[in-house]
Parts: C-alpha cells; structure tokens; sequence
C-alpha cells in the first residue's frame, strides 16, 4: 500500500463516524509496538523490512534504549473496509506494570483494544489487568495471539501440538473473561436483593440465580466469532 496523504487524512477527520480509536493492550514484550509498527507499514509510513525493528511508536530516546514503551503514543492511520474508509486512531500503551496509569488512560479514550499474547509466554499478570481495564471500560476486544513463530522455530512443535496449546491459552483468557462475568452479575443481584430465602430466621443469597438465564457467549474470545487473530508481527502477517 502506498503513503497515505495528509489531504486524505484530514477529509477523514471531518467524518465523525468513520473515526474510531483503538488501543494495542499486552503484558510487557508480547509485541505490542511491533504489531504498531506492522500496521503503520501498511500506510507506507514506514517500510515493512523496518517493521520491528524500528519500534516507531517509541519515539522517546529512554525508549528506544531500554526496548520498552513507556508512555503511550497515538498516529492516525486510514484503513478501507468494503467501500468506506476509516480513520484508525491507533494508541500503543505501555505493558509494564509501572506505566500501568498510562493503559487507563488510553482505555478510556478507546472505542476498541487489540489485547496482545505472547503464544508461548500465555496469560501474565498484566493480561489479566488489562482484560480488565477493557471490561470495565466497556469497549470492544479483539486477541491476537502473538508469535506463532516461535511455536515453531524455539519450541518445534507438531501442527496438533500448537493446536492444542493455542487452544489452552484461548481457554485461559476466557477463564478470566468469565470471571469477570460472573462477579458483574453476582454484584447485580447482591444489589437487588431479590432472589434470597430465609432459613433459621437468617437471609441467604441464592448466588446462582442470574447466572443460567444470562447469555454471556458473545462475550467470549472464539474464531468462530471472527474476534481472535493468530499473528507474528515480527515477520508481518496474521490471519482471523
């Protein structure tokens, strides 16, 4: 794809509802800024050998010394779907847990997060704080399941070995994803206080009622559901 013009950019802007802002959430080196940078070739802004490696996100010099983001940058890229073209307002916040306001600050911006997981590495603990963050926050997730590569090339896996690990992270994300479900619901019940019984003359919550008739699948991270994408961004390319 080639450079994306400013004009073309600016006509964008003034089209309210094509805009969305979308941040890049993971634990710390799951491959957030190269995943930015994968996307920011795609507007020919930078060239895609350099995807990765120049890291264009972290513009801060202590950045590009440690190798690690640690405040959050946004670039303005345009992206077609169908016959309408967007304006991505794409946010790269920070994985490290002591840059952690920097990801609620973005999140609440955010219309949309792209959580990042590191295929071998799995679910950490900054997964699950940011799987929060965005739940909390109400916006639309999306997982990509990072280095793939690595699968293959540092722990030689079979096809059915990487399918069956894929499938226990995917599993482990949802586990936190229905925790999260379960104690919103409990909290809306525990306040409406409508489903008790009294036994021995002492009020008992029935914690279950609530759970059965609520339909949570749409919540859940699944292929079938077109909201996961299996990528190494390193070598630039993905697949939902």
């Amino acid at each position: 794809m080639g450079l994306v013009s400013v004009e073309k950019i600016i006509a964008l802007q003034k089209k309210a509802e094509n805009i969305r802002n979308i941040c890049i959430l993971a634990h710390v080196d799951h491959g957030k800024t190269t995943l930015a940078d994968c996307l920011i070739s795609s507007n020919g802004i930078i060239s895609s050998r350099l995807a990765g490696k120049l890291r264009y996100l972290d513009s801060r010099e202590d950045e590009q010394i440690r190798g690690i983001t640690m405040k959050s940058s946004a670039i303005s890229l345009q992206y077609k779907f169908g016959d309408e073209d967007y304006l991505i307002n794409l946010i790269d916040s920070p994985g490290h847990v002591d840059f952690s306001s920097e990801v609620s600050t973005a999140v609440r911006l955010c219309d949309g997060a792209v959580i990042v997981l590191d295929a071998v590495e799995g679910v950490c603990p900054q997964t699950q704080a940011v799987l929060r963050q965005a739940w909390l926050e109400n916006i639309q997730p999306v997982l990509v399941i990072n280095k793939i590569d690595r699968l293959i090339v540092e722990l030689k896996m079979s096809s059915q070995e990487a399918y069956a690990h894929l499938q226990k992270i995917l599993e482990q994300v949802n586990a936190v994803t229905g925790a999260l479900f379960t104690s919103k619901v409990l909290e809306e019940r525990a306040e409406k206080d409508t489903t008790t019984e009294t036994i021995e003359g002492e009020q008992v919550y029935d914690w279950s009622a609530g759970l059965e008739e609520t339909d949570d699948s749409h919540l859940y991270f699944s292929p079938d559901q077109g909201n996961v994408v299996f990528a190494s961004a390193v070598d630039g390319w993905g697949f939902t």
